[in-house]
């Protein structure tokens, strides 16, 4: 259940299969700076009762990795209340990405009750066109993987796929249209199926209704068990393409993550 918890807000993917090398820069970016920052609240649904399961927050910030110019997005999570009975949420996940939006590096460091994993996935991008990815796990204090895996294609981890998702044309996109995506989850590479679904008003809680870009994303992994309707995903049809709702299945019961606050959004909120 926690892996889940953590992606409901990572789970804002694109139509990018099958990129080649040369794609996996973004020209202009036009939806995010530094400085934005968004928050949601958390809710766990078991059967016909849904309670508030914790809060998150995503912020963006402009840094240096590896001497360049880059972006740092941090998301932090903690469930409260009641639910951490049933799960302990406090990680902190970031990500680096060029001005360009290429991926360079994944953290995560989440804590599960006795448990402390700490991940990193770092990109190398190669002469021949290839990008390695170095992926490690700790857990407790012990080396779980440490692996590489190659590839041709763009490739993105749970948190730097947030924001290159956000640079799509979404209003060229063809209603059920689906298209097979591939990202990283810890040593492995994960296939995903995405299905646009149209435009449809969330109502967020700010108190604000937003008509928003509707997905339908199916996980081809053992983690979900409903491979054809795994989550669904709702993102403003504005020039800040912000993510409102997220909507995940799992084992057992259901998770929802609904947008709370926005702060130094790129363009006026409802802009075209």
């Amino acid at each position: 259940m926690k892996l889940q918890i953590v992606c409901i807000l990572a789970a804002f993917l694109g139509i990018f299969g099958g990129q080649a090398y040369s794609q996996c820069e973004v020209g202009e970016n036009k939806f995010f700076k530094p400085g934005e920052n968004l928050t949601y609240d958390l809710y766990f649904k078991y059967g016909i009762i849904t309670s508030k399961a914790g809060h998150a927050s995503l912020f963006t910030q402009r840094t240096r990795y590896n001497n360049d110019s880059a972006y740092k997005m941090s998301l932090v999570s903690h469930s409260t209340g009641a639910a951490r009975k049933f799960f302990k949420l406090d990680d902190t996940l970031a990500c680096f990405m060029s001005l360009k939006l290429r991926p360079l590096a994944f953290w995560k460091d989440a804590h599960e009750g006795d448990e402390h994993t700490v991940e990193r996935q770092t990109y190398s991008y190669l002469p021949n066109g290839e990008i390695k990815i170095q992926a490690r796990r700790v857990k407790n204090g012990e080396e779980r993987h440490n692996v590489t895996l190659m590839t041709n294609r763009c490739t993105y981890d749970m948190m730097s796929i947030v924001y290159y998702a956000r640079t799509l044309d979404y209003e060229n996109m063809k209603k059920d249209s689906k298209t097979n995506v591939v990202f990283i989850s810890g040593r492995n590479k994960v296939n995903m199926q995405v299905q646009y679904l149209g435009i449809e008003k969330v109502k967020a809680n700010n108190g604000q209704s937003y008509s928003c870009h509707k997905l339908s994303l199916a996980i081809l992994d053992d983690a979900f068990t409903n491979k054809e309707d795994a989550m669904k995903v709702y993102i403003t049809n504005d020039l800040n393409r912000v993510p409102i709702q997220i909507e995940s299945k799992l084992k057992v019961g259901s998770t929802r993550a609904t947008l709370k606050t926005y702060a130094g959004l790129m363009n006026p909120v409802g802009s075209n």
